[in-house]
């Protein structure tokens, strides 16, 4: 899952994804468009249910420091590695 937030030329990306041993990883991303600062923070979480209530916390403050939720029509691709 990737949700994107602006405000100007600031961005802020989360990026939602199980890894390989079954962890939940929620991956920030902020930055500038304008500059080439960025940062990135990558937060290891025990379940889907955690991970959620996370990124709900999260849509909150975006909101509440003016960014808008951008929507994005992109494929997820779902790949069996079993």
């Amino acid at each position: 899952m990737i949700v994107r937030w602006r405000k100007d030329q600031e961005y802020f990306i989360v990026r939602l994804y199980q890894d390989l041993v079954g962890d939940w990883i929620l991956s920030q991303s902020w930055g500038d468009c304008l500059s080439d600062e960025s940062n990135i923070s990558h937060t290891v979480l025990p379940s889907y249910q955690e991970a959620r209530r996370l990124l709900r916390v999260i849509a909150r403050e975006q909101r509440q420091r003016g960014y808008r939720h951008e929507d994005r029509n992109e494929v997820q691709l779902r790949f069996d590695f079993s």
